[in-house]
């Protein structure tokens, strides 16, 4: 059985929230509508990207584990919104792919309903943007994070499969002049690769910052 959270005024240091990755952590519910998203009060970090970007993997990834959330090599399988409680501290939100065409209208509205409600309503304390590293950002990508900045939530880009490009700096100067110039203020940009293995513990000092501090004191 997890540890129940601490209250808000409760600090934890770096060291041991990077040992809550090696915890327990288990898939506590998912959602496929609006109506059956939990009301849980742990803090959240949700991951949303296109459908074939990796979200699944890094999370895996990050975590230490292998199949703690579902890996497919056909885009679109996430259906729902997977919740998972990382040592009672804090939850992992897995959200469905955006951007895929061969699922149907029906879907593929569905899904982004119950995005858009998850971000609008429930106030992640952190949404990492998932983007492929050797595509940057699209249409789709950018209208994610118009949607993200426009109800002031906060976020961070991931580049992802960054194994397979060469030219990191000019991806991350080209992309942090893009978000300055669209949003006038800095996001924060993290490379990553499961293939490689890197990103990891700099993806778990992101969280610490969001929920493993006390921003009250």
């Amino acid at each position: 059985m997890t540890k129940p959270h601490k209250n808000k005024n409760t600090m934890i240091s770096i060291t041991n929230f990077r040992k809550l990755f090696r915890s327990e952590i288990t898939f506590v519910a998912g959602a496929g509508t609006i109506k059956l998203l939990p009301n849980f009060k742990l803090p959240q970090v949700a991951f949303v990207g296109k459908s074939n970007v990796g979200k699944s993997s890094l999370i895996n990834m990050v975590c230490g584990r292998k199949t703690l959330a579902r890996v497919s090599h056909t885009p679109g399988r996430t259906q729902q919104i997977n919740f998972f409680d990382v040592g009672g501290y804090f939850s992992l939100v897995d959200l469905p792919g955006y951007g895929y065409a061969k699922v149907s209208g029906h879907t593929r509205k569905n899904w982004e309903q119950l995005i858009t409600y998850y971000l609008f309503n429930k106030k992640p304390n952190l949404i990492n943007l998932l983007i492929d590293a050797r595509r940057g950002m699209k249409e789709h990508d950018i209208e994610v994070a118009d949607m993200i900045v426009a109800n002031r939530v906060n976020f961070q880009i991931i580049f992802t499969k960054c194994d397979e490009i060469k030219n990191r700096d000019i991806l991350q100067s080209n992309t942090c002049a893009f978000l300055h110039d669209r949003y006038n203020r800095d996001i924060d940009i993290l490379f990553t690769s499961t293939r490689n293995k890197d990103g990891a513990s700099e993806l778990q000092n992101s969280f610490y910052k969001y929920v493993g501090t006390d921003k009250e004191s």
